[in-house]
């Protein structure tokens, strides 16, 4: 009995440490968060980090406890895990990269390969999976100081701007374990939101962020930015898209809008002797009709039939679009190497290694079928019209 008494005041010994609100016997005033990363390339081969970062204070000192202001610092090292550890040497606190949100790459560091970056950011180990990244053109540290649309911190800012990547179908969230597992797996080349600096149409000269656009790699390396067309069309393809527009003309300056209310896409290889594959996308979508500027029209069932042959042109052609940039590009960014090879695995023994050149040749087609559900307006005839 007291043998049984001693362990659980030991237990709760260990759940009162482990509970307790400091980093060891660490003060909140002896901390440092890193919010966000930049990644430059150095001097001499050497690799440059630079660290957006938010000084805690203790309740007391703030209204909310917690952050008085941001601050850079930047480091250079030959590697990141060594550039990182020499930071500490700037900081006159202990760094905690654990509530890190954004690690932001230049476009010169992922051309030479992005694999040793991810396994310096995984040694330091700190950092969370769903930590995002992006690829951004010119010094990563630059765009990392650029003004925010709205409160102090450049991961915050970032992390809001991408939220609508389903609606929108112009970017999309990609996440540290999802670039380490396809760098690990090899199932399918990846992709990397783009992080644009742009001036502010309202304010003039002002910068303004935005994340649009995607790089896609061929393994670790950087290829290409893909247009906004091309990553719809990829988007679609992958079953990643949710709520976004569609629109066609029905005169000049005359448009209809319709929401993308569910997407939903086949993807099926067909490989024989000759080691050809065929490839066949089917794109299975339903839309909601959201504005109707068509003068002297009228919604009818057979309108509705016409415009849902219409969607499907449109559709199609948005992913051929994409198509014809992977195979131009030679990524195969949906995977479809990885579906021959559990589909035809004795087939994919012959063609794994020459895979980028065999897709970059292989017939891909793409059939749309689309299916308008709700008009959501009622139209009346014109006079003199019908």
């Amino acid at each position: 009995m007291k043998l049984r008494i001693g362990m659980i005041a030991v237990l709760l010994s260990i759940c009162l440490i482990i509970l307790s609100g400091c980093r060891g016997n660490m003060e909140l005033n002896e901390l440092h968060l890193v919010h966000s990363v930049a990644i430059d390339a150095g001097s001499n081969g050497s690799v440059k980090l630079t660290a957006e970062i938010a000084e805690l204070s203790p309740s007391g000192q703030q209204p909310k406890g917690m952050h008085n202001g941001t601050f850079f610092l930047s480091t250079e090292g030959k590697s990141l895990f060594e550039a990182a550890r020499l930071m500490r040497t700037k900081s006159d606190r202990t760094l905690l990269w654990g509530h890190t949100t954004v690690i932001l790459f230049s476009k010169k560091v992922a051309d030479t390969g992005i694999d040793k970056h991810i396994e310096g950011i995984r040694r330091l180990k700190q950092f969370r999976n769903s930590t995002l990244l992006y690829v951004t053109d010119g010094n990563a540290s630059d765009v990392l100081q650029v003004s925010k649309p709205d409160g102090p911190i450049f991961s915050q800012a970032l992390k809001g701007l991408s939220l609508g990547d389903k609606d929108t179908a112009l970017t999309q969230q990609t996440s540290l374990i999802d670039v380490y597992k396809e760098l690990v797996n090899h199932t399918q080349d990846l992709t990397i939101p783009a992080l644009q600096v742009l001036k502010d149409p309202i304010k003039g000269n002002k910068p303004q962020l935005q994340a649009m656009g995607l790089y896609a790699f061929q393994g670790e390396r950087l290829i290409s930015l893909m247009s906004a067309t091309e990553t719809k069309g990829y988007l679609r393809s992958l079953n990643k898209m949710k709520s976004s527009v569609e629109t066609l003309t029905c005169g000049s300056n005359q448009t209809i809008t319709f929401e993308n209310v569910s997407n939903k896409s086949l993807i099926q290889p067909f490989v024989d002797g000759t080691l050809k594959p065929k490839i066949h996308i089917e794109i299975y979508a339903t839309l909601n009709i959201t504005g109707f500027e068509c003068k002297g029209a009228q919604i009818t069932p057979d309108k509705i039939i016409d415009l849902e042959k219409q969607l499907n042109k449109s559709i199609a052609s948005e992913v051929q679009q994409y198509i014809r940039y992977s195979q131009k590009h030679k990524v195969d960014l949906l995977g479809i190497g990885e579906k021959i090879h559990r589909s035809h695995p004795k087939y994919w023994k012959s063609m794994q290694a020459a895979w980028p050149d065999i897709y970059a040749s292989s017939q891909v087609t793409v059939t749309a079928h689309c299916r308008i559900d709700h008009t959501n307006f009622i139209f009346e005839i014109e006079p003199g019209v019908g």
